[in-house]
């Protein structure tokens, strides 16, 4: 038994857009993008789901973004959910404008061609939409994780407050209301709110600019313990340090800043997402926080590099990693590894961007 593939004629492909699947961006990240966005768009996760059904049917290559799977498919692959189930999620997606539904007149889903004029209907689930607002939808998703860290945040310090009110009075009844409350999920708006109330004192925070690392020189034991011995050689220590910043200060001089042309033409993918020009320094510093969380690089992780490399520095790295992440199995931990991790002393954002430029000019 022989198995033929096949394929459409070539020239109903006249260009060769993005993809969900193996393209840029890939459909993990746009699934995890809108799950990220989910409280500002109104999505549940179970609407999600439907809609990475209806993304894994999509073609890897493409100049459409229309679902033609029937909703036995569709119920297939998630899992056995009703017909209905299907019918009313996409009806939500329409509703908050991330698909649009063209229905036949038999109510099936295909493509009618017309080659001689080069045109084509399409009837189905048309999930452009979703695409068109990708940028927007990133933008939502970096301002909810900012704020999801903010919450958190509060929380800790609500939790610190009220514990140091109990080690001082195990009855304090406010303190006890207060852990009571936190068991429920809170906004950032209550979390304010509380703290702004607390009768009790509020921790200080440090800091984080000016941690410095926990002395280890110096331990006290009581009975039944000892004293660990730490050696730590000082030179061994000084010297690693000057090579780092030796190593710091050749690139710096050896190498000239990224320039914005530069920029966009050794990484026209990152240039393709951006909704507006990039004209200045700030459109790319912005472009790149909304790039970020779409390609699995956390919040943590870019401000740390933005403190290290500086704005446009860690901007840059980040729409260089768009041009070949798909070929990066985890994006975050390399980004990480190679901005303030292991790898960071050798990186430079600017040969990595002239490499780029380079590699493109030849494919050219």
């Amino acid at each position: 038994m022989a198995f033929t593939q096949a394929t459409a004629p070539t020239g109903l492909r006249t260009s060769e857009i993005l993809s969900a699947d193996n393209s840029i961006p890939e459909r993990h990240i746009v699934v995890a993008t809108l799950r990220n966005a989910a409280p500002r768009l109104g999505l549940s996760a179970s609407v999600i789901s439907t809609l990475d059904a209806m993304l894994s049917c999509l073609a890897p290559k493409r100049n459409h973004h229309t679902v033609f799977a029937s909703n036995a498919t569709l119920t297939f692959r998630r899992n056995g959910i009703s017909d209905r189930t299907i019918r009313r999620h996409a009806a939500t997606l329409q509703d908050i404008g991330l698909l649009v539904r063209r229905d036949s007149p038999n109510r099936k889903r295909f493509t009618k061609h017309n080659r001689h004029e080069g045109k084509a209907l399409r009837f189905g689930f048309d999930l452009s939409p979703l695409f068109d607002r990708l940028h927007e939808i990133a933008s939502m998703a970096a301002e909810v994780m900012k704020e999801r860290e903010q919450i958190d945040y509060l929380r800790a310090k609500i939790r610190a407050a009220a514990n140091a009110s109990l080690t001082d009075n195990p009855n304090d009844e406010i303190a006890l209301d207060i852990f009571r409350v936190l068991r429920r999920k809170l906004s950032l708006k209550d979390c304010e709110q509380i703290l702004s109330n607390l009768p009790i004192s509020v921790v200080d925070a440090e800091s984080a600019d000016n941690e410095s690392p926990i002395s280890t020189t110096t331990m006290t034991a009581s009975d039944g313990q000892f004293v660990r011995h730490h050696h730590r050689s000082s030179k061994e220590h000084i010297d690693k340090v000057s090579i780092s910043l030796k190593k710091q200060t050749t690139l710096r001089v050896s190498e000239a800043p990224i320039t914005i042309p530069e920029l966009l033409s050794a990484c026209p993918e990152a240039a393709e997402f951006s909704l507006r020009k990039i004209v200045t320094v700030h459109d790319v510093v912005a472009h790149a926080r909304t790039l970020a969380p779409m390609i699995g690089i956390t919040t943590q992780n870019y401000e740390a590099a933005h403190e290290r490399l500086g704005a446009l520095r860690a901007a840059a790295t980040v729409w260089a990693i768009m041009q070949f992440h798909d070929k990066i199995k985890a994006v975050g931990a390399y980004f990480r590894t190679i901005t303030t991790g292991s790898k960071s002393d050798g990186f430079s954002p600017e040969k990595l961007i002239r490499r780029l430029a380079l590699a493109k000019n030849h494919a050219a």
